[in-house]
């Protein structure tokens, strides 16, 4: 147990890798436009390189509606986020502002679903779970920038940044420490974890990114295309490798 919860906290750790990717103004100098949309390239491969192969593998039958329930889940949360916010900001603030917290929620639950897999991984052996603690970092580093980049984005500043984003990579820790009080018995339900994850972090590129994408960037639409490809590209190659 005392492994998985080190290669726990080593991965929520990687929270902070953002910070040293932006400057003092909170801005990747010269490169901020294309930020977000890397952001939303790291979103999708994530998720339909493998959230959602995951989910379908572990459950053909019940991991699509687990994936649907994110989706309208996070639309419905969306309903009233909006609506409690209404009065703090105008609406376009309060639509970017609102996709951040989206986001921070539904990183939790992913988060927590890897803390489940690196729990069990460990239960195999101790090499088993190193390899896949390091498999899940390479995932989560392009991600935690991409979602650090989303909240500066949001109005957060650099500081109250890295604390949500940290904030929500905890529940890792949280787990693995679940994983071990149930044993073997959250297995059989993980994919209802990373069907929800999925759900959510395709609601959060496709209905709050990709619009802010259209409102901030219109006038550089090809680059800002090709850098939500190289962040798909990047995911599928990470992804193929750590399988």
């Amino acid at each position: 147990m005392f492994e998985a919860l080190l290669g726990a906290l080593c991965i929520s750790l990687l929270s902070l890798t953002g910070v040293f990717f932006f400057g003092n103004s909170g801005k990747l100098t010269g490169t901020h436009r294309f930020i977000l949309p890397v952001a939303v390239g790291v979103f999708l491969g994530i998720v339909f390189f493998d959230l959602v192969p995951e989910t379908l593998e572990v459950s053909p039958e019940w991991g699509p509606i687990a994936i649907m329930v994110g989706f309208l889940g996070f639309y419905l949360l969306s309903h009233f986020l909006d609506t409690f916010h209404h009065h703090h900001f105008d609406e376009h603030d309060a639509c970017i502002r609102n996709g951040a917290q989206k986001l921070l929620i539904g990183d939790s639950i992913h988060n927590f679903a890897d803390g489940v897999v690196l729990a069990s991984a460990f239960m195999i052996s101790p090499f088993v779970g190193i390899f896949t603690t390091i498999g899940i970092a390479l995932h989560e580093i392009p991600q935690e920038i991409a979602e650090f980049g989303v909240l500066l984005q949001s109005g957060y500043t650099k500081r109250m940044a890295a604390f949500y984003n940290f904030l929500s990579s905890l529940s890792v820790i949280l787990g693995v420490l679940l994983t071990y009080v149930f044993a073997r018995s959250l297995e059989g339900y993980l994919f209802i974890l990373t069907g929800i994850a999925a759900g959510n972090l395709l609601y959060i590129a496709a209905t709050d990114l990709l619009p802010e994408l259209r409102h901030s960037h219109h006038d550089h639409f090809f680059k800002t295309f090709t850098a939500t490809l190289l962040g798909i590209i990047a995911i599928a190659v990470l992804t193929s490798f750590t399988h």
